[in-house]
């Protein structure tokens, strides 16, 4: 197993077996929280994709994404971004469900497993 851009809570990128076959992500929240859920989300999914080029792989290779929002009645607004970045022909499983995200300026917060060609 490989940990990249370790921290005292979590990894961003965990990789197995060794030969990163599977990469999986920590959530990932905005730098700026001051934005809306829209620009939120875009610098979130701008994050993934650096994190997941570090890695040798891209978004048509996420095989699974959870997705948090603070309040699930903006899932259309998240969506119509979401539905944009993702490759067509190449989205991942998903889930999207409310929860209570550890600050109340956190509007989204977007985790994300994909595969790492060998």
């Amino acid at each position: 197993m490989q940990r990249y851009h370790i921290g005292k809570r979590m990894s961003q990128v965990v990789t197995y077996p060794a030969d990163a076959k599977i990469l999986i992500m920590a959530g990932q929240i905005s730098d700026d929280r001051t934005l809306d859920l829209e620009g939120q989300t875009r610098n979130i999914l701008a994050k993934i994709d650096r994190l997941l080029a570090e890695q040798g792989t891209d978004k048509s290779r996420i095989t699974y994404a959870q997705i948090w929002l603070a309040d699930i009645r903006t899932r259309a607004v998240f969506n119509a971004i979401w539905d944009e970045w993702v490759p067509d022909n190449a989205t991942p499983a998903r889930a999207c469900v409310e929860a209570r995200l550890a600050e109340p300026s956190d509007l989204v917060e977007i985790q994300v497993q994909a595969i790492v060609p060998g």
